[in-house]
């Protein structure tokens, strides 16, 4: 089906376990999730890339008798409007320096998941779009004058997506294991909560908004991850 438009991305940190984070320093809030949907932020663009490739045909008696495909290597690109400092910082597993309290890059990258909500043409249906394992970067920083116009310049992320952190998660119905999951809420045993959970390393979403679809099943953002947004400058 056709989708459009971007709802909100939320994203949470996990441990090396899988496990979220839920920590207002260690984490991007107190329960461990990020709403990217505070004053002036949001995303313009999240693009997924290289989901699956065409198959290399197998060729026997002058027929193609089977087809071999790669594995599953989704790659991201995002651009956001605007996105809290510290939450950017984060996502890109850079430190903070304590003598001057500046955000150094650090090695290894973290684990960041993701879900990239969207929705039908009519807007009546919520289109999910999970991972559970990237590591971002941000490969450029670019500066201009203003002039009589203001020159200003989009966050972009570029994330690379890994095997999910629990070999229990993401399966598909023959047990494979992918890096990369779609839900559709109007489908049949379409569950929210079980979704964030997966997604989340077992984040609980309230009863409230895990019903219905799309404004209804959207998560508020939590007072750790407001708390943040408003404490760091942008």
């Amino acid at each position: 089906m056709s989708k459009h438009n971007i709802v909100k991305a939320t994203f949470a940190l996990l441990d090396d376990n899988g496990d979220l984070i839920k920590d207002a320093t260690k984490g991007l809030s107190a329960d461990g999730i990020y709403v990217a949907d505070h004053n002036g932020e949001g995303f313009s663009q999240i693009n997924v890339t290289a989901i699956e490739a065409a198959g290399t045909p197998g060729w026997g008696n002058g027929q193609i008798k089977r087809t071999a495909y790669g594995k599953s290597m989704p790659t991201l690109a995002l651009t956001a409007l605007d996105l809290d400092f510290r939450i950017n910082q984060m996502l890109k597993g850079y430190t903070q320096n304590p003598n001057t309290g500046a955000w150094v890059r650090q090695l290894p990258k973290p684990h960041v998941a993701m879900i990239a909500e969207s929705q039908s043409l009519d807007g009546d249906i919520s289109i999910y779009e999970c991972f559970n394992n990237i590591e971002f970067v941000e490969e450029a920083s670019n500066n201009s004058t203003d002039t009589n116009s203001e020159a200003a310049y989009s966050t972009v992320l570029n994330g690379t997506v890994l095997t999910p952190l629990k070999p229990n998660i993401f399966l598909a119905a023959n047990g494979v294991q992918q890096p990369y999951m779609i839900a559709k809420s109007n489908d049949k045993g379409f569950d929210l909560a079980k979704l964030y959970a997966e997604t989340f390393g077992g984040y609980v979403l309230s009863p409230a908004s895990s019903a219905g679809s799309s404004a209804a099943s959207s998560p508020a953002p939590s007072a750790g991850s407001s708390a943040a947004s408003s404490a760091a400058s942008h």
